[in-house]
């Protein structure tokens, strides 16, 4: 018996090599946690289970544990079904960190079909030791600072301007704060080429420009989560972008769309509102005059409590009160010392 926990349609790959087994397969309804799961899942019986784990939006740490206690439970043989996810992500060193070794990687039903017949005979790629060690290190880095994760609707949205005002917020509030660039924009090699007053550490991938320390190479994650500061605001552009991380975007602290009520923008807008994997996430509207500001509250419906509103923000860099900060990220004042302004002109280079 092989057991798939998630859509049926989505475990058409197994079919052919289920019926060359002589394996009966059995279906769990998909769900977005694991957790709800639970019950259905200890109820079937077999020698494989496979989890699809695209339908989840749990942390991976949790995800991780939980199937690993019910693997203990019932003492299954574990395949996770991963179409297209990189083999050195986090969720995927986390499951092989719980002791996971069968992953199916392919999204092509035939090439899938093919992995799957050789975790089913038992054979599978050792994870590097070495890799494991070093998500070990990831994971104790991680605990450090609180993560707030940024993406907006669709491009030229504010959303990289949006995440600066809060890391500005934060910093006029007394905390440390940086900024964290995971997206394909560029935007912070471009500030090191444009402007003066900019201090680099090319090593790392960091440039400290107006008072805020902005952060470029992903590849340096870990190092940088060892720098000690209170808040990481990761800027992850665009959340429809090919190179959008859904995974690491749900694991932040705190999330947030940014989202838009012009014309053109509505359709980005609304997939974002239909998608049911982003709950628990806060809304902000950029660009909204107040005589429709009623109407975008009266449209986001239940979510309307969870939905903020910016101000004009000429120059990302320098922060304009925003009354929707205190209640979007409440934090207490720890009475800082007030920046000097410097605008934006002067600081082009010739």
């Amino acid at each position: 018996m092989i057991i798939f926990v998630g859509v049926q349609s989505r475990g058409y790959f197994l079919t052919e090599t289920a019926k060359r087994k002589g394996e009966k397969v059995t279906y769990v309804t998909e769900n977005l946690s694991i957790l709800k799961q639970r019950d259905q899942i200890l109820q079937e019986n077999g020698e494989y289970i496979i989890f699809d784990i695209e339908q989840y939006t749990d942390a991976s740490d949790v995800l991780a544990d939980e199937i690993r206690k019910l693997v203990r439970a019932k003492g299954w043989k574990v395949i996770v079904y991963a179409p297209g996810y990189d083999p050195d992500s986090r969720i995927i060193k986390e499951l092989q960190f719980a002791g996971i070794v069968y992953f199916v990687f392919s999204a092509n039903p035939g090439e899938a079909g093919m992995e799957l017949e050789r975790c089913l005979q038992g054979y599978y790629d050792d994870p590097d030791q070495k890799e494991l060690e070093q998500f070990k290190e990831m994971e104790e880095a991680v605990k450090a600072g609180r993560k707030i994760g940024v993406t907006g609707a669709t491009a030229r949205m504010g959303t990289t301007t949006f995440a600066l005002q809060i890391v500005k917020y934060l910093q006029i509030k007394g905390y440390r704060a940086c900024y964290v660039q995971v997206n394909d924009t560029e935007f912070v090699e471009q500030i090191e080429k444009a402007f003066n007053d900019v201090v680099c550490d090319l090593e790392l991938g960091k440039i400290t420009f107006a008072h805020v320390d902005l952060y470029y190479k992903q590849e340096n994650l870990v190092e940088i989560l060892k720098q000690g500061y209170d808040y990481y605001v990761y800027d992850f552009g665009t959340y429809s972008d090919k190179g959008f991380n859904k995974t690491s975007f749900l694991e932040k602290d705190i999330r947030i769309f940014v989202l838009g009520s012009k014309a053109s923008e509505m359709d980005a807008t609304m997939n974002v509102l239909r998608n049911e994997y982003y709950t628990e996430v806060d809304y902000v509207y950029n660009f909204v005059s107040e005589s429709e500001k009623k109407d975008v509250l009266e449209m986001m419906e239940e979510k309307a409590e969870r939905t903020y509103f910016t101000v004009y923000t000429p120059d990302p860099f320098e922060y304009v009160t925003n009354a929707a900060f205190e209640k979007m990220l409440p934090v207490k004042d720890c009475s800082p010392e007030k920046e000097r302004k410097k605008g934006l002109f002067s600081r082009w280079k010739k």
